[in-house]
C-alpha cells in the first residue's frame, strides 16, 4: 500500500466512530449500508482519512449525488449537499 493510500485510508476504529457519530446517511437518513465520504478534500486529491473530513453516506447518495451528478439539477443538488456536509462536520 502506498503512503498516499495509507494517508487517505479509513481505519476500522475510525469507521466505527463515524458510524456511531452519524448513525445514518446524513443526507437521506437511511440506515442501509453506509460508506465513508471524504468531504473537504476528496480521497482522489489526497484527502486525509480523519473524522474532520469524513461523513457517513449511503452508497446511493455517495455515488449518484456526490461522485456522479448527471444533469444540471443534480449538479446543483450535489453542490448544496457538499456544503451541507461541510457545515455538518464543522458543527460536529
Amino acid at each position: 500500500m502506498s503512503k498516499r493510500s495509507q494517508w487517505c485510508d479509513v481505519s476500522k476504529e475510525l469507521r466505527k466512530y463515524i458510524i456511531e457519530r452519524d448513525k445514518k446517511c446524513i443526507i437521506c437518513g437511511t440506515k442501509k449500508p453506509l460508506t465513508m465520504a471524504h468531504i473537504f478534500l476528496s480521497r482522489a486529491k489526497g484527502g486525509k482519512g480523519c473524522k474532520e473530513n469524513i461523513v457517513a453516506l449511503c452508497t446511493t447518495c455517495h455515488y449518484y449525488i456526490l461522485d456522479n451528478p448527471i444533469g444540471k439539477s443534480n449538479i446543483e443538488k450535489s453542490k448544496q449537499i457538499e456544503e451541507y456536509c461541510k457545515k455538518y462536520l464543522i458543527y460536529k
